[in-house]
């Protein structure tokens, strides 16, 4: 009975799962000098296996997704930074409780399904930059088109939403040379849904060290808590109208904390390459994350010798140039 109660609950609305495992390029308090910037692709695979209802952990079929981000920064001055991204999700659902098709398009067939998710943009302007690095921001996204959000294996919650906050930056030279600190809040105001709108907080944190000039290595977490929204129990049906069955996931309180670490290489002047591991240790009204695994290439403009990470970071003179990190959720 258990199980027939949440057969119809969890179209899988992955924005911020898929975009979580990326955490320290959105979070990057060092921007590009003036003219400069960075292009990159990055490719995650995310797998669920398990669903929070809410803190409770229930088996109703497996996820899987690769989603490809393509993300761009320009450097507008070298205290303000301009960025834009858009995620293309390649997902499928496997299992015996299926979302009903609706009369658009069947997603949870077993088959995989592709399609773009949200344009996102945010505009960086640096206020204080040194040891301590402050970067604050604003930004937003919206659907790039409209794609299905009722399915396990949906894209997305097909919401727009305005975010704001603030990153922040520490060298850590005094306790280890080459060890540095920084983290991401954002606040995020979505689009209001059957008269709620779950406002939520986000915050993500890297600590890194590098080995070498060209070589880094770190630690990531990453952490949501929705301020508003409803919870969805076992017996949802029996509590929520069908409205707020088929819109459960753009209005549920979902929180979530995924940790994990990665490493991060300069291949040559302006080629970098990532790797990373992000998992789920904690949740609520949420899809568990087993694991999200992220790989990527970055590639800089206008940057010369000088200029790499390493030295951007610990010159003290200049901003950094580009960060080569993990960009998601969602987050």
């Amino acid at each position: 009975m258990r199980c027939r109660l949440t057969d119809r609950m969890w179209p899988a609305a992955l924005a911020v799962l898929l975009l979580a495992a990326p955490v320290s390029a959105r979070a990057q308090a060092w921007l590009p000098a003036k003219g400069e910037g960075y292009v990159s692709t990055i490719f995650t695979n995310v797998y669920v296996e398990k669903h929070y209802l809410p803190t409770t952990r229930y088996d109703v079929g497996k996820i899987e997704a690769n989603v490809f981000l393509f993300d761009a920064t320009y450097g507008v001055t070298d205290r303000v930074a301009v960025s834009v991204s858009l995620p293309l999700v390649v997902s499928r659902y496997t299992g015996d409780r299926p979302h009903p098709g609706t009369q658009r398009t069947v997603m949870d067939d077993g088959t995989w399904h592709s399609t773009f998710q949200d344009f996102r943009f945010t505009l960086r302007f640096n206020v204080v930059r040194g040891r301590v690095t402050i970067t604050p921001f604003v930004g937003g996204a919206m659907p790039s088109h409209d794609y299905e959000y009722w399915a396990h294996s949906a894209a997305g919650r097909r919401l727009r939403e305005v975010q704001g906050g603030v990153s922040a930056a520490r060298l850590l030279d005094e306790i280890a040379a080459g060890l540095f600190v920084q983290g991401r809040y954002s606040f995020a105001f979505p689009q209001r849904v059957l008269d709620v709108r779950p406002q939520r907080s986000n915050a993500d944190l890297e600590l890194g060290y590098f080995l070498s000039p060209s070589l880094r290595v770190f630690a990531l977490a990453a952490a949501q808590l929705t301020h508003d929204g409803i919870d969805l129990p076992p017996n949802a049906r029996e509590i929520l109208t069908p409205l707020q069955l088929q819109h459960h996931d753009q209005i549920g309180r979902e929180n979530f904390l995924n940790v994990g670490a990665g490493a991060a290489i300069d291949v040559s002047e302006s080629i970098a390459l990532y790797g990373a591991f992000l998992k789920q240790v904690a949740g609520r009204n949420s899809h568990e994350l087993d694991r999200a695994i992220t790989a990527g290439i970055t590639w800089s403009f206008r940057r010369t010798q000088q200029d790499s990470l390493f030295a951007r970071v610990y010159s003290r003179e200049r901003p950094l140039a580009r960060c080569l990190c993990q960009k998601a959720a969602g987050k």
